[in-house]
Formats: C-alpha cells, structure tokens, sequence
C-alpha cells in the first residue's frame, strides 16, 4: 500500500492532497520501490532533498522560496511532483518545473496541494498581503463578518474550503487519462459544485441580510442626527468658538 505523510500542523490538508494524489498511481508503482523513502523541506530559502540541501544550480531561476516553508514525506513515489505558488515541480535530481501535460503522459507521479505552503507563507506575513490587495481587502471584510457573526464567519471559511477541494479534484482530473476513472471523478467534481452552489447561496442570502441590518442602523442614525438637528449645530458652534479662544 502507498503511503504519504506530511510533518507539522498542516497534515489535515496534505492528507486531502494526498486522496485525490493518489488517483493518478492505482498500481502504478513497482513492488520493489514501496518501502522507499523520501522527503523534501523547504527552510529560510533552502531546498532539501532527503536531507542535503540542493545547490542553486539544482533550482529553477524562477521560483521564489521567500517565507516559503514545507515539510513532505513520500514513501514509494520515486518521482514526487508537488505544487508551489501554482506551478508544479517534480522532484528528480533537484527541483525542477513540470507542465500539466508532461504529468499526464508520464502517469508516474503524485501531485500535492499547495495549500499548506501558501498558508504558511502567508502566515510569515502576518496574514495579509498588500494593503491594497485583494487578498488585504476580503480578509478585511472577513474580519469584520467574525465580529458581527460567527456563524455566517464559519460558513464563508467553509465555502473556501470546498472551493479549494474542488480545485485540487479538478487538478487530478485534468491529469487523468479518458476512461471510466476519470468520468467518476467529473462526477464527483459535479456533485460537489452542486453542494457549493448551495452553500454559496445561502451566505450570499445571509450576507445581505447583514447589509440590510446595517443599512437600518444607518438610517436609524440619520433619524436621530435630523431630530437633533439644532442641538448638534450649537454644539458644533460652541466647540468652533472655543478652539479659537486665546489664539
């Protein structure tokens, strides 16, 4: 039996990439390889491949191993492919890129997610990108959905979640051959797009019931300041006056 596992508090995740993984080997590999061990760590900008750190020229030029953190244990998978920053890189003599198609033709190979690496990466980071970005901004506005509401707070994290399944089911599919396997996986991907659209649904309905309770408490408060018109202008004409004594 094949198995992976991955080190540290990401494994929940690793755990799922492995699942749709190994939906590319189904027997693929040999009996002899099956006790083989191997592991890759990524620490402080440096690649490890069974424990002895790869030189540059090992490395693509392109890839950025800032704040980029992992930890992967492959047992019986000769040649590990995992995904980093949305690019995927088989691990053979080094590190270095590998498309789509060469995966699928190849169909010797196990494609893990990357969503434990982003995570840490953006964890180094504080958890946010730029300011301005839009990462910034819906983690702002998660921000304050978790204060306003826990519940709907859990259930856009959920919505996610299931985004990310699907992606990563969507990833193996694309690398599987035509045949009945592959069918049964765009089933599957169907039927979980299905309960997606639900979910989605029904926090976009909870979303906009937020809005239009904020929306009351706005016009609640312009109620009240037209109500207090005449006492907020003498209040205001008061403090005018008063900051301009002694000048």
């Amino acid at each position: 039996m094949i198995a992976l596992r991955c080190l540290g508090p990401t494994c929940r995740r690793l755990v799922a990439g492995l699942v749709l993984g190994l939906l590319l080997w189904g027997g693929l590999l040999p009996v002899a390889s099956a006790q083989q061990t191997r592991t890759l760590n990524i620490r402080g900008g440096t690649v490890y491949v069974d424990g002895q750190p790869l030189s540059e020229d090992r490395l693509p030029d392109s890839l950025n191993l800032q704040s980029v953190q992992a930890d992967y244990r492959f047992v019986g998978i000769q040649r590990p492919v995992v995904e980093l920053k949305g690019r995927l890189f088989v691990v053979q003599d080094g590190l270095r890129p590998i498309s789509e198609e060469e995966v699928r033709e190849q169909r010797a190979s196990v494609v893990l997610g990357s969503d434990a690496v982003q995570a840490r990466a953006a964890a180094s980071r504080g958890g946010m990108g730029p300011a301005n970005s839009p990462e910034a901004s819906h983690r702002q506005y998660l921000n304050a959905v978790q204060r306003s509401s826990r519940e709907l707070y859990e259930r856009l994290q959920r919505e996610r979640q299931m985004e990310q399944d699907a992606q990563r089911l969507a990833r193996t599919v694309r690398l599987l051959p035509e045949g009945r396997e592959r069918q049964a996986q765009i089933d599957t991907l169907r039927a979980m797009l299905k309960d997606i659209f639900a979910v989605k649904q029904e926090n976009r309905r909870r979303e906009i019931e937020r809005l239009q309770r904020q929306i009351r408490g706005l016009q609640e408060n312009l109620q009240r300041r037209a109500q207090m018109r005449e006492r907020m202008i003498d209040r205001h004409l008061r403090q005018l006056i008063d900051s301009t004594r002694g000048r």
